[in-house]
């Protein structure tokens, strides 16, 4: 195991805005016990670790929004569930599907039989499409008859209003304290995921632990190595510089054209310029919208300034990833895509022999820290049936079986509900991962309402061994500089955000991509925030401000 020093990279800004979060979030919480709209105080679910894995992590970390970094996977499979199966009732599901849905079990589908038996029921899921979901979730929920479980996007106002009319149980009582600890892989979530996704202060939803950092920056280092700044520019206009000189060399190894950026990424430049949460707290502790921001102005000048110079391929505003075709010095990448799969960079210098590629440690526009903007930090949900949950004999048959697609990695239901039966969906490689066999894969993918629990670490795949300590050093220096969102938790407080918050995302992007590339002019950032505002900005800022005023924040 490698542990990095962690007040070798610790900035000052980083180290004041954590510290800022931190205080935040325990602000006003003298104890454990809570309360809502409806219904009596209850305690906040029991956390309970999941077990133990058999490999020693390679990194160490202890920072907010942070993970414990592996190189190298489980080798032997704990057990998570220690029950009798179900009474051979029917458990129903309502769950999103991507592509076509799974072999009816009528038809031979061996993995549906093998489910069925594990759980002790009969397990029935209706498969809904993703471009259908809202629309088929508003008909469900219009028939009145609601699935035992169902998939839950409570970013989505369809599927926020069935909690508000009360399709859903409400279960802070059912999971109160340590009457959670009948369902040990439910119980592997810590509070702050239960307190981030409460509805009116209850529980409704069972929600799924997901990573507070997914994406960076990838650097090409064969290139940036050539430029007069060299592989560590410390503020934008040294970034700049190595821009201009990369997109100036024209082409690299095997003579791709190279350009200082091929793919315009909005998250990676606020970052830079530390624009901060799309909804921040002002000095004066009123809630101000990013593009209200000095710095958000800063930004969108640079980029113009860029996208003048030359420095990004002409289509890096495509939607489309098939049209770009050059390569670049800086890229930005996804955590699971690049370091936890077997491809990532190992398949990038494969590909394009020559070239070279590392991790970045982004700087901050003025020559401190970057600021990092943490996730949500819980990811897709399940909620019950409240007509289910009525009886509560019936309801603990559910919630075991929920507790089984929960199952944690590392067990031997997760490897299961993953990757199958052993020898018909999947075998283990030479480095004891679970590699699909290619056959039987109609049989799979019955089950995705489960919700993710457990260890949420890093797992690097040892095709990445090489890239795990530059790896390991930038995510760290990001999660030092990262701060929460002062709405997390409260996001679906704002009917008007619910409501109209993709389409004001879209004027946003669009006024955004204009100024970068010369179609509007920066000078008229205050025209597009009062567009924004009348648009339904000023009553997304209201319904959330009085959201933190009942909040106590």
């Amino acid at each position: 195991m490698v542990e990095f020093s962690r007040r070798r990279l610790l900035g000052a800004v980083g180290a004041a805005a954590t510290a800022a979060t931190v205080g935040a979030t325990t602000a006003g919480c003298s104890d454990n016990r809570v309360g809502g709209a409806v219904g009596g105080a209850y305690d906040m679910p029991t956390f309970q670790a999941a077990p133990e894995l058999d490999v020693q992590p390679y990194f160490t970390s202890d920072t907010p929004g942070m993970e414990n970094v592996y190189t190298e996977p489980v080798k032997t499979f704990f057990k998570s569930v220690d029950r009798e199966p179900g009474s051979g009732g029917a458990v129903t599901t309502f769950q999103l599907t991507w592509g076509d849905p799974s072999m009816p079990l009528e038809d031979g589908n061996e993995y549906w039989a093998e489910l069925n038996e594990r759980l002790g029921v009969s397990f029935e899921p209706q498969f809904v499409p993703q471009p259908t979901f809202d629309q088929k979730f508003a008909t469900m929920l219009a028939s009145g008859e609601v699935p035992d479980l169902v998939f839950v996007n409570d970013q989505s106002a369809v599927n926020l209003q069935g909690i508000r009319d009360g399709a859903f149980a409400d279960l802070s009582e059912v999971f109160s304290g340590d009457n959670i600890l009948k369902w040990p892989n439910l119980a592997a979530r810590r509070e702050e995921i239960w307190q981030a996704s409460l509805k009116d202060g209850r529980i409704y939803q069972v929600p799924s632990t997901v990573w507070a950092l997914t994406n960076l920056p990838i650097v090409r280092t064969d290139l940036v190595g050539q430029t007069s700044v060299g592989l560590a520019p410390a503020n934008a206009d040294e970034l700049l510089t190595v821009l201009k000189e990369v997109t100036a060399l024209g082409t690299g190894p095997g003579g791709q054209q190279v350009y200082g950026i091929n793919k315009y990424e909005p998250v990676m430049w606020r970052r830079l310029f530390k624009v901060g949460p799309d909804w921040q707290l002002g000095d004066d502790g009123e809630l101000v919208h990013a593009t209200e921001t000095e710095n958000y102005k800063a930004m969108l000048e640079w980029l113009a300034q860029a996208w003048a110079e030359g420095v990004f391929d002409p289509v890096a505003m495509t939607t489309n990833p098939a049209d770009i075709v050059s390569g670049a010095a800086f890229s930005w990448e996804a955590v699971g895509a690049m370091f936890t799969g077997p491809d990532g960079l190992a398949l990038k210098e494969r590909d394009l022999p020559g070239a070279t590629f590392d991790y970045f440690d982004l700087p901050g526009f003025d020559g401190t820290r970057q600021l990092v903007v943490r996730n949500i930090p819980y990811g897709r949900s399940t909620c019950v049936s409240a007509a289910a949950a009525e009886d509560e004999d019936r309801l603990t048959e559910i919630l075991n079986v929920l507790d089984y697609l929960s199952a944690p990695y590392g067990s031997e239901e997760a490897l299961f509900i993953a990757s199958g039966i052993e020898g018909r969906h999947f075998t283990f490689d030479e480095n004891g991962i679970p590699v699909a066999t290619g056959e039987h894969a109609t049989e799979l993918n019955v089950q995705y309402v489960g919700v993710v629990s457990g260890d949420n670490s890093y797992r690097g795949h040892p095709n990445q061994a090489a890239w795990a300590e530059s790896f390991s050093q930038v995510m760290e220096a990001m999660a030092q500089n990262s701060v929460d969102r002062p709405l997390t938790g409260l996001e679906g407080a704002s009917s008007t955000f619910v409501a109209k918050g993709a389409q004001l995302q879209t004027l946003w992007d669009d006024f955004e991509r204009g100024v970068v590339t010369g179609r509007e002019s920066a000078d008229d950032l205050q025209s597009f925030v009062d567009n924004y505002m009348s648009q339904g900005g000023t009553m997304v800022k209201d319904e959330y401000t009085q959201a933190l005023k009942d909040a106590g924040k």
